[in-house]
């Protein structure tokens, strides 16, 4: 069976991945589909290295403030699938007088066949997540995963 090929740094940004999906599951304005897709990504996030076939889930926040003048927006995302997992930030602002433009931070990225992208900054991750979250961030979950639960362990 094909596996990740994982290192030290990798399993805190898996762990960091595994406390959203549960700070999430936590929340009172999740929905019912919302809950299927996080578990979906649960289970597929618990059993690294080993992929998961036919799981694919995003799941993060959009956290949006500003008024017409001028406008913020800034994102948190999480996906994983049979082929990859990746964490993303970036966002976008708009004044009225400039125009608007968006950004993106470095990422988190591995892939099965190997390529790597690890220059995203882990340490605050989590605590960002929290505090978008209290200014009221919106929960994002998307799922298309197809997973056969009965698959060798």
């Amino acid at each position: 069976m094909e596996r990740f090929d994982l290192f030290d740094d990798d399993y805190y940004a898996i762990e960091i991945a595994r406390n959203t999906v549960r700070r999430f599951l936590k929340s009172p304005l999740i929905t019912p589909k919302q809950v299927i897709g996080l578990g979906n990504a649960l289970y597929a996030l618990e059993r690294l290295p080993l992929i998961t076939v036919g799981a694919c889930c995003e799941f993060g926040i959009i956290y949006r403030s500003g008024t017409d003048v001028f406008e913020e927006m800034r994102y948190i995302t999480f996906r994983i699938s049979d082929s990859s997992f990746e964490i993303s930030k970036g966002g976008s602002v708009y004044d009225c007088a400039v125009g608007g433009d968006s950004f993106s931070e470095p990422d988190w990225l591995i892939e099965v066949s190997g390529y790597r992208e690890t220059e995203m900054e882990l340490f605050d991750l989590e605590e960002s997540i929290e505090e978008y979250l209290k200014l009221g961030a919106e929960i994002i979950v998307d799922d298309e995963s197809e997973i056969d639960f009965d698959q060798d362990e």
